[in-house]
């Protein structure tokens, strides 16, 4: 098995570990990767239209990941590629999504408009941490910057490209 293998191995382990921890709060229930669906939602297939994420910086670990749709029970909103949790994309893409990273103080909110692949992007301040850290987002592979979250209320965006880069820093 080689290094990257392993790595994968062992943050799935880790994973499977914290989900049946007695003491593992429920906003933090773990995602298993599923890297052939995110191959799948997130190829140069033009039939796919799924939003695709990729975080340059930061990452989904202590993310807490809701969706907006009226059924009661989704048991995993996000397709994550793999265990490093840098790239993911939504279960469906018609319903809406906020994504809260909780130890940065800031959200981020998807929402589907009724215009081809487009949709809309916010962030917001959920708590006093985010004086401490900055979440900004880019047309993926160099395109046009999308936001940069300030330490205080919100930002929406109109996105009409399938492919956008995160970073969540410490400022």
């Amino acid at each position: 098995m080689n290094s990257l293998g392993l790595i994968l191995l062992l943050s799935t382990l880790s994973a499977l570990s914290a989900a049946f921890a007695p003491d593992c709060p429920l906003e933090f229930t773990p995602v298993l990767p599923r890297n052939s669906d995110f191959k799948k939602a997130c190829s140069a297939d033009p039939a796919s239209k799924s939003p695709c994420f990729h975080h340059v910086s930061g990452s989904l670990r202590s993310a807490d990941v809701i969706s907006n749709s009226p059924m009661e029970d989704i048991r995993e909103p996000i397709i994550v590629k793999d265990g490093f949790l840098t790239d993911f994309t939504f279960s469906d893409n018609i319903e809406g999504y906020y994504v809260k990273y909780t130890e940065a103080g800031v959200g981020l909110q998807y929402r589907p408009v009724n215009s081809g692949n487009c949709f809309d992007l916010s962030w917001s301040v959920v708590s006093e941490r985010a004086r401490d850290y900055k979440l900004s987002a880019a047309v993926a592979n160099g395109g046009g910057k999308l936001f940069e979250s300030s330490d205080q209320g919100s930002y929406t965006v109109h996105v009409c490209d399938r492919y956008v880069d995160l970073w969540l820093e410490k400022r």
